[in-house]
């Protein structure tokens, strides 16, 4: 018999976490919720089973909250051992939390707790499946304590200064720090030397009294105690990370990079996929959206992924965008549908999809009577840092909603939604295609421009890229797109690692691998060239100095370790390596390597799932002269200067 773990309501536990991840970020001594709502527990649950009993056997049922059990109609109170005759039986536990997770745990001699069990949380509601995690199958295991990991870390050097001793750490950790003091102090905390001894502009600090203290988990390299300490160490705090990915090149400073990605990746995969450890420490949909990419090619951790999809659709009623911004609205509709089709993960798709429907129903609720995107009191039109006319409807939000039109219409068909329902939504975006077309679409510029309000016929290149990496427009076009606006000095640079990572997949998608090679040496290399140890929200090469620490008007503002810095994981992964699903579930995946500028590489890229249920793998190595391939999974095809090749799990492919 398996083992059993704590059961909740499916959903309940990413979003219990969500409120306490989105409860904890501080600045300036001050806390600083998030500040959009936010969906809550169910506070009652049902829990039902029906239940053989092979023999007479017993059952206790255990919870972390008020609750009562029911067999065969008959009340138990929890925590009693009851008597179970062989036979057919019926279970029922009523549970009530008004402060947290309510959740419940069998111990039986025939009957585990699991997904198998029913929930719900009030009579009038459909039973579904509970949900778990394997991380709580102990009975002393605490479901509102996430299973984090932790390692000690020792300062690396230790230097005494004007305002009271500095500890360098070596790298960026989020960690707890572990100290003991006889009296009062204040620890300031950096990313930098600068942040940590500038205390007047420090965003990280906290004032202690007499004793030993193990202070909340924070992002640090240095921190300044301003008194006299002892054993003052961290307690580095990570998920457990199975990292599969690798990749090396005639280029070391390659490898360092990819390395460093890897590291600050790891550094924001927690409860839910991060945007970045030390400012924010907040869920974004449209940072998460492209970390989903990074983890499929580092990781290939689907729960991460479906704990921060869970987290950020909450519940229904949806009464704002997601993060309130329209933007990540589309792109968290997009990117289920780009996690089922990487995974097949049905099961899932139809636990989320009626969250989705709602989400999906909301966002069309606000277009104007053309059907178009437009800002509506408490919406945010972001796309991007950048400058772009926002003077009323925006190019490059009508063609997410269009992709998002499209991924609406999969995921109905996927679910066996009803045909004139996936109908409506292919209306919806032939009808908004047609009209971007007509509005957007400047012959003499040979781009899309951004406003047909405003009169600027004003070009970024925001709406260029979405065109080509969801394609939106044809090969002849695409092509036109980047000769008239990507490859076009005049058209405003983008300046994120968010944006740039989808210029470069734009660009790498049409064969301009080399250019993306170029950027990850100067741009991504451009910042380890500066001691670096993991990957900034932004990096701009003429400036110097502290100057590179600034942001949203605050000295120390930027964050320099973000998840979206970690683009080349994936460039390198999909474009380079060349490794893509073309199937849903990747029943069938292909891997068509270029090499661009690299003479040599060797990689180790994650793609579909094995028979044991782990991620799987394709090892591909290049010298220069031949080329091989080894994968663990079928379905895989080998595209190699326009040939095709078989790839036999378990059996090396080699070409000369």
């Amino acid at each position: 018999m398996e083992k059993s773990r704590w059961i909740w309501y499916p959903g309940d536990y990413e979003i219990y976490h969500s409120i306490k991840l989105h409860s904890r970020r501080e600045e300036y001594g001050a806390e600083y919720p998030c500040f959009w709502g936010m969906a809550n527990v169910y506070p009652r649950v049902n829990f039902e089973k029906n239940a053989s009993f092979e023999r007479d056997g017993y059952l206790i049922i255990h919870a972390n909250c008020k609750c009562y059990v029911l067999l065969d109609g008959r009340r138990y109170p929890r925590g009693e051992r009851i008597a179970v005759p062989a036979g057919n039986h019926n279970i029922q536990v009523v549970t009530i939390k008004y402060d947290g997770l309510p959740a419940i745990y069998c111990e039986s001699d025939q009957l585990i707790s699991d997904r198998s069990w029913k929930c719900s949380p009030g009579t009038s509601f459909r039973d579904v499946n509970a949900g778990d995690e394997p991380a709580y199958t102990s009975l002393n295991d605490n479901v509102e304590v996430f299973p984090f990991e932790y390692t000690v870390v020792e300062p690396v050097s230790v230097e005494k200064t004007s305002g009271g001793t500095l500890y360098d750490f070596g790298r960026e950790l989020f960690a707890k720090l572990d100290f003991g003091c006889e009296s009062g102090l204040t620890a300031y905390y950096g990313e930098t030397v600068e942040e940590a001894t500038d205390t007047a502009n420090t965003l990280i600090f906290e004032k202690v009294g007499a004793g030993e203290h193990s202070l909340v988990p924070r992002a640090f390299r240095y921190v300044l105690l301003t008194g006299e300490a002892s054993g003052v160490k961290a307690e580095l705090e990570l998920v457990h990370e199975e990292q599969i990915a690798k990749f090396s090149c005639d280029r070391p400073e390659v490898e360092k990079i990819f390395d460093v990605c890897a590291y600050t990746f790891h550094l924001n995969s927690r409860e839910f996929l991060l945007d970045g450890i030390k400012r924010d420490r907040w869920c974004w949909s449209g940072d998460a959206y492209q970390s989903y990419m990074v983890n499929d090619y580092l990781f290939a951790d689907r729960a991460l992924n479906r704990r921060t999809i869970t987290a950020l659709y909450g519940k229904p009623p949806v009464l704002e965008h997601i993060n309130t911004i329209n933007d990540y609205s589309a792109l968290l509709i997009i990117g289920t549908w780009e996690y089922y089709f990487t995974t097949g993960d049905i099961d899932f798709i139809r636990f989320i999809y009626p969250r989705a429907k709602a989400l999906y129903d909301f966002i069309v609720s606000r277009l104007d009577e053309n059907g178009l995107v437009v800002s509506r009191p408490g919406d945010w039109i972001f796309i991007d840092w950048s400058d772009i006319d926002k003077d009323g409807p925006l190019c490059a939000e009508q063609i997410l909603l269009w992709q998002a039109h499209n991924a609406m219409a999969w995921l109905t068909e996927a679910v066996g939604g009803a045909k004139s329902d996936v109908d409506l939504c292919n209306k919806r975006a032939d009808s908004l295609k047609a009209l971007i077309n007509e509005k957007y679409w400047d012959n003499e510029k040979q781009a899309f421009i951004d406003s047909f309000t405003s009169g600027r016929r004003h070009v970024t290149r925001h709406a260029a890229i979405f065109a080509i990496l969801y394609d939106f427009v044809d090969k002849k076009t695409a092509d036109l797109l980047v000769e008239k606006v990507l490859e076009n000095d005049s058209i405003t640079k983008i300046t994120t690692p968010y944006f740039e990572l989808y210029e470069l997949m734009a660009l790498c998608k049409l064969g301009h691998i080399e250019y993306a090679q170029n950027m990850i040496d100067s741009y991504w290399g451009g910042m380890l060239k500066l001691g670096a140890t993991s990957i900034w929200e932004q990096y701009d090469p003429t400036q110097s100095g502290a100057e590179h620490y600034g942001m949203y008007g605050m000295r120390y503002g930027k964050s320099l370790c973000h998840a979206w810095g970690s683009g080349p994981v994936y460039l390198l992964g999909r474009y380079c390596v060349g490794v893509r699903p073309t199937s849903v579930g990747t029943k069938t995946f292909e891997v068509a390597p270029r090499p661009g500028l690299y003479r040599s590489f060797d990689a180790v890229v994650p793609v579909g799932t094995r028979p044991d249920g782990k991620p799987g793998s394709v090892h591909v190595a290049y010298d220069g002269r031949s080329l091989r391939a080894l994968a663990d999974i079928p379905g895989g095809t080998l595209v190699w200067e326009g040939r095709e090749y078989e790839l036999v799990p378990g059996v090396e492919t080699k070409i000369d």
